[in-house]
């Protein structure tokens, strides 16, 4: 089991504005982690092609 240190940091539960999300959402494209991602849909989406008719779950 796994515990995570308490933290004296209060959580607040309001969420911030549109346009500070607007602005992470535009960071985040910009990021290597989104890029790689992207870069992997082609791989994804052929996946999926080759297992259509599989039955995968029993």
């Amino acid at each position: 089991m796994t515990t995570f240190p308490k933290t004296s940091r209060k959580i607040s539960l309001e969420m911030k504005s549109e346009v500070h999300y607007k602005k992470a959402a535009k960071t985040y494209r910009k990021s290597d982690q989104y890029i790689n991602m992207i870069n992997l849909y082609p791989i994804l989406h052929n996946t999926l092609i080759e297992c259509k008719d599989e039955n995968l779950v029993k």
